[in-house]
């Protein structure tokens, strides 16, 4: 492919990745290879360096039941930095925060999952049963977490915006100053 004609793709790449079609941000590998052609990954690495100059990148959530298929991954354009506790705070209070942070902990903890009524015993510690039920829907809604019979996981928001390694990291620095 011309260099000048994978220009052009990127940035509509860009583009369509940048406008929200659905209730979930991004396109399915799929989608962008509908959009964009069947050599769709080249384009989106040029596009990874077009949204790099802008602070951006495009990060890559496999699907759960296939993780090594592109095709069924969601591909997101997202902020480079993390986002801080005021960005957050636009639409999680800070107890859904330090909900979701004891959450994903009991899922890292237990191998990347944990029985949903753990979950809720341990929240219902600190808030009451009514407002966790209301913390957790506000998580699945959101696409932080997922719960299946009776089970919750991670879901793509986490897997996208949580380094879970820095995130274990500060948990285990925390703890070691206490």
């Amino acid at each position: 492919m011309a260099e000048e004609e994978l220009q052009k793709k990127a940035l509509k790449a860009l583009r369509l990745l940048l406008i929200e079609t659905s209730s979930l941000p991004g396109l399915k590998g799929w989608e962008l290879k509908k959009h964009l052609g069947k050599d769709y990954l080249e384009v989106i690495k040029v596009a990874s360096i077009e949204a790099d100059k802008l602070g951006m990148k495009i990060a890559i959530v496999p699907d759960d039941e296939a993780p090594k298929d592109f095709e069924k991954a969601r591909f997101v354009l997202m902020t480079k930095e993390p986002l801080s506790e005021a960005d957050y705070s636009r639409w999680l209070r800070i107890e859904e925060i330090a909900s979701l942070a004891m959450i994903l902990v009991e899922i890292s903890l237990r191998g990347g999952s944990a029985p949903l009524d753990v979950i809720i015993r341990i929240l219902t510690e600190k808030l009451p049963r009514w407002r966790v039920n209301q913390i957790i829907s506000k998580l699945e809604r959101l696409g932080y977490i997922k719960e299946e019979n009776g089970v919750v996981f991670k879901d793509w928001r986490s897997k996208v915006e949580i380094d879970e390694t820095g995130f274990i990291k500060d948990i285990i620095l925390y703890r070691q100053d206490k």
